[in-house]
């Protein structure tokens, strides 16, 4: 419970700087806390107080004197799905909900563009006049949904925008550029012969689903 709390206030305090992941291990010193983010630097230098801040509420938490906190760079935050989910957040509050086609395909193009070999954005929640969910995918990416050989290679993250006229919950799943999932040796699907052959990186298919209840 204590650590869902640390990372609850961590991400609620530093989300405007992009968290990849926050890691909580503990050592015969205390809790020491690492913040993984596309931006280490920034939150070094424009959140110096925050840290302080933090560093005092977590010892308040975890019953010791100022945890230490580290400020890690995470991997190219479009193979990031947490960042990815927070950016797409950002445009949907700064350009509105019924720009949610353009900002998933731009995103999708981004992702696959940063060695991705299948990704996948879920939308949902009051878009449009009533819910709905609707689902965007690249052609020919790779996109594991059960069986062992999810747990490999594929990354997921999520964030809910809460706006005037409702939630929206943006879920996004990443497949990693390894070479293996779960052993089973794998190809970039536009060289596989068969539907989405010769399909143009740009190209994207997208699902709409019923509406949420």
């Amino acid at each position: 419970m204590k650590e869902q709390v640390t990372r609850d206030y961590l991400l609620k305090l530093f989300s405007k700087f992009g968290i990849s992941d926050i890691k909580l291990d503990k050592t015969p010193l205390g809790v020491r806390v690492v913040i993984r983010t596309p931006k280490p630097r920034a939150i070094v230098n424009r959140a110096s107080n925050e840290l302080r801040i933090a560093s005092k509420k977590l010892g308040e938490i975890f019953e010791q004197s100022s945890p230490r906190i580290e400020v890690e760079e995470s991997e190219d935050p479009m193979l990031d799905p947490n960042v990815v989910a927070d950016a797409i957040a950002f445009r949907i509050a700064r350009f509105g909900p019924m720009k949610y086609k353009v900002i998933a395909h731009k995103m999708l193009d981004a992702i696959m563009a940063a060695g991705a070999r299948g990704a996948e954005i879920e939308i949902g929640g009051v878009i449009k006049e009533r819910a709905a969910h609707f689902k965007f995918r690249p052609n020919g990416g790779i996109l594991p949904k059960s069986g062992q050989i999810e747990d490999y290679g594929v990354r997921k993250g999520q964030k809910q925008l809460l706006l005037k006229r409702g939630a929206i919950g943006i879920k996004v799943t990443i497949v990693t550029k390894s070479s293996k999932l779960g052993g089973i040796n794998i190809t970039d699907g536009r060289e596989n012969r068969g539907p989405g052959d010769g399909a143009s990186k740009d190209e994207h298919k997208e699902d709409t689903g019923s509406a949420a209840s």
